[in-house]
């Protein structure tokens, strides 16, 4: 009997430390696994040549007459996602460089897109009230949102990215997304899939996120004013 129960007791000990070695081999496993760094669906994002681009997500497209079309860039319209109502301007109205252009709505929640130029609004995109969706497809095209007779263009090009220096911005304006997404909950919706060495994240993710997580965003991507300047 007494050697029965020594038996258990070697087998027991023996169980015990094969449990311990194999939690101590997984969490080193894991330890030695590169971070998850989400990528976006949408890094093959590209610009039409000729278009402007402004830090605040909005892009411009110069008329010969002088006339600028103004709308959301592709990032900005791909990040956020599905658009319930689009807030337009009023025709005749003087807007100066980062006074607040035009927002729109998703879930009451608000995003403000402030003005690239100086200029008087002469056009706004009518569609828009009836089908926010409209340039979801093509924000360079059918997402238009108004048009500006500018002021100070010359001025105001300078700062502003064209050609080569738009795409690098917006390669950078990614990878700051990137890190963006990286500290912030979301959900396994908006997830595409996810690699060992990387992921992908569904167009709209910022619809899955929270509202702090949307504040900050159009604080940090669209330099939107924050609620008490709105």
């Amino acid at each position: 009997m007494v050697a029965l129960f020594v038996i258990l007791t070697i087998i027991g000990f023996i169980l015990v430390d094969s449990v311990v070695q194999w939690a101590e081999a997984r969490q080193g496993r894991t330890a030695r696994l590169p971070a998850l760094r989400p990528t976006l669906a949408f890094e093959t994002t590209s610009i039409p040549a000729g278009l402007f681009l402004d830090e605040g997500h909005t892009w411009v497209r110069l008329e010969p007459s002088g006339r600028t079309f103004i709308g959301m860039d592709e990032f900005a319209r791909r990040a956020i996602g599905r658009v319930d109502a689009v807030e337009l301007p009023k025709v005749g109205a003087t807007v100066r460089r980062g006074d607040p252009l035009f927002a729109i709505t998703q879930e009451g929640r608000r995003a403000v897109f402030r003005a690239p130029l100086d200029g008087v609004v002469t056009a706004v995109n009518e569609t828009l009230t009836r089908h926010p969706e409209a340039g979801r497809l093509d924000p360079y095209e059918d997402g238009w949102v108004c048009t500006l007779m500018p002021k100070n263009l010359a001025a105001h090009l300078r700062h502003l990215f064209v050609a080569e220096e738009a795409q690098a911005w917006l390669r950078c304006e990614i990878e700051r997304f990137k890190e963006f997404l990286t500290w912030r909950p979301v959900p396994p919706a908006a997830l595409g899939h996810v690699l060992q060495d990387g992921g992908q994240w569904t167009d709209g993710v910022l619809e899955a996120l929270d509202e702090a997580s949307w504040e900050e965003f159009t604080r940090t991507f669209l330099r939107s004013p924050r609620p008490a300047e709105r």
